[in-house]
């Protein structure tokens, strides 16, 4: 499994147009096929605000990948925020889970 992991400023007063613009194009993403789960993460004090989305594979990861790029520009141009970073990474555990 993969995580891609991206981090966004928005405007503090703009986080909840960011959280809705997120979801409309996380539920895109999701008909892709292969997306396992996604959350938006948000400092509401600072405007920090990140996406995180776990892929099954590479494959799946790849393949939503322009989708992916083109719904992060059209979220935070309706927040008016700006993308700091796109990182990917393997998922090689779950926290709290038994070995």
């Amino acid at each position: 499994m993969l995580a891609r992991v991206a981090r966004y400023q928005i405007a503090p007063e703009r986080c909840d147009d960011a959280v809705r613009a997120f979801q409309e194009v996380g539920a895109e993403l999701a008909k892709l096929g292969g997306m396992n789960a996604g959350w938006v993460l948000v400092d509401t004090e600072s405007g920090t605000t990140m996406t995180v989305t776990l892929w099954e594979n590479q494959a799946s990861l790849d393949a939503s990948g322009t989708r992916a790029a083109a719904a992060r520009q059209r979220a935070v141009r309706e927040a008016d925020g700006e993308v700091q970073s796109v990182v990917v990474f393997d998922v090689v555990r779950e926290l709290g889970a038994s070995s």
